[in-house]
């Protein structure tokens, strides 16, 4: 049984910012297994496939402390207009777990919107699938407290093309525009 996933992005056979996924799968073994576990690099271990050189493809790699398995799945980007706020004060999705039944059920909630605005204490944090940015002016920012610290959101923060804030449900009209990124969703992607 496998525990925790990585979802890559790989643009006509090449694998997209790997060293992102690298790290949050070396933070996630050491937080859970310390020292105890089989280490794998993800630049030997992902041999895309002939069928997938072309096009953008999901990669998932699932893992645990002594094993994993490697699937690839073309992927069309999904357009993503409405998002319906839903309180989730007591979800806990700090790591990326293949256990995504709580994640789940919430997206249910979504009353026919496109994705939904997971809410804690009154701030919003992410949606089901990735990380929120919100335009404001001209600038991007994103919640100071996600979920799931995406790696997607690491690499624009570092790049400073987005910026930390706490956004507050009751702040939602303040901002111009919503945008789902992750892996797969980069933040130019219209």
């Amino acid at each position: 049984m496998f525990f925790c996933f990585e979802t890559i992005a790989i643009q006509n056979g090449e694998v997209q910012h790997l060293s992102y996924h690298q790290a949050r799968y070396q933070r996630t073994v050491q937080h859970y297994y310390q020292m105890n576990y089989q280490h794998f690099d993800f630049s030997t271990i992902i041999q895309v496939p002939t069928e997938f050189q072309q096009g953008l493809v999901r990669c998932r790699i699932d893992y645990n402390q002594t094993d994993f398995q490697i699937q690839f799945f073309p992927y069309q980007r999904r357009q993503f207009r409405s998002f319906h706020p839903v309180i989730a004060d007591q979800i806990d999705y700090q790591f990326k777990y293949c256990h995504r039944e709580p994640l789940n059920q919430l997206y249910q909630q979504r009353q026919g919107a496109d994705e939904i605005l997971i809410v804690q204490q009154g701030q919003i944090t992410d949606c089901s699938i990735g990380n929120l940015v919100f335009l404001r002016q001209g600038e991007w920012f994103t919640p100071a407290q996600p979920l799931l610290a995406g790696t997607q959101r690491q690499r624009l923060l570092e790049q400073e093309k987005i910026h930390l804030r706490t956004i507050l449900l009751t702040e939602l009209e303040l901002f111009e525009e919503i945008r789902l990124i992750n892996a797969l969703n980069p933040l130019d992607n219209v």
